[in-house]
């Protein structure tokens, strides 16, 4: 398997890892059905009551963790489909998803059964949905300070946190709230991120593009 397939798996799912319990085999096959209409949609779409809605009327308990859930399965299916076809071996993948996230048997293998049998029709919907996609046209930011008086003595009053809004080219706003902290972390990906992204530029094969 390609090492930075599995890493970057494990990575970016180890906090998902102690939600994967309430998973049952009916409730991996809906957020499967989800997933996938969330990568081949480019259109807008509720995915949170959508499935909530597939869950009630199929008499299922809706997990206590369902968004974590959601999103770790997005991410597993995304991240796959990422990578070049053939790098990643079914057995291999099966063993990255049982032994370093701690997916049951039956979950494996209803997640690895569409993303083999599908792998063609899901990278090519991925790929088209992603560049129709919505991207953020304008973005502001603000420090919000809310100042209170009934916190313990010793404590600081003052809790800044930093707003975000981002304008969506069809006219919509979607508005993000962060604490301090959070958006320091935020920081430091991004300047992760846009370090990788110049040592990349920087190898010889990518200047041909």
């Amino acid at each position: 398997m390609s090492t930075n397939f599995c890493y970057t798996i494990v990575k970016n799912l180890r906090p998902y890892v102690k939600y994967f319990p309430q998973l049952t085999k009916q409730t991996m096959r809906i957020l499967i059905q989800i997933c996938v209409h969330y990568i081949e949609t480019s259109k807008p779409v509720n995915l949170e009551r959508e499935a909530l809605n597939k869950l009630t009327h199929a008499g299922l308990v809706v997990p206590e963790n369902f968004c974590e859930l959601f999103a770790a399965i997005s991410q597993i299916m995304q991240t796959y489909l990422r990578t070049p076809i053939g790098t990643v071996k079914l057995n291999e993948l099966k063993e990255c998803l049982k032994e370093d996230l701690k997916l049951n048997d039956e979950c494996i293998e209803d997640l690895v059964k569409v993303l083999h049998n599908h792998r063609v029709s899901l990278t090519k919907n991925f790929i088209e949905s992603r560049t129709v996609r919505n991207c953020t046209k304008h973005m502001q930011w603000r420090i919000n300070i809310s100042l209170s008086q009934e916190l313990p003595r010793g404590q600081d009053p003052i809790t800044p946190t930093i707003i975000l809004h981002f304008y969506l080219p069809d006219g919509r706003c979607r508005t993000l709230e962060l604490p301090m902290a959070m958006f320091h972390h935020l920081r430091y990906n991004l300047a992760i991120l846009l370090s990788e992204m110049q040592s990349l530029e920087q190898r010889a094969v990518m200047k041909k593009f």
